[in-house]
């Protein structure tokens, strides 16, 4: 899959925020969303950006806990 995003990018609490087009390309339908911001990820810093910053549960899908969105 191709997928286009849009992510709100902040560099802080005070600094004033947009929206920001990404793509990914030739993401598995199998990839979790969180796989997919780490290949995003790799990819803003392979282009020498400052990658998306967020807050999560463990990965492992056995604790209940949900991912809590702190994207920047």
């Amino acid at each position: 899959m191709n997928l286009k995003l849009k992510i709100w990018r902040q560099q802080n609490a005070h600094a004033q925020g947009k929206f920001v087009d990404y793509t990914v390309e030739n993401i598995s339908p199998d990839t979790s969303f969180l796989e997919m911001l780490d290949i995003l990820n790799e990819q803003i810093i392979n282009d020498g950006g400052e990658p998306i910053v967020f807050d999560h549960d463990c990965r492992e899908g056995i604790c209940g806990g949900l991912a809590s969105w702190s994207v920047s």
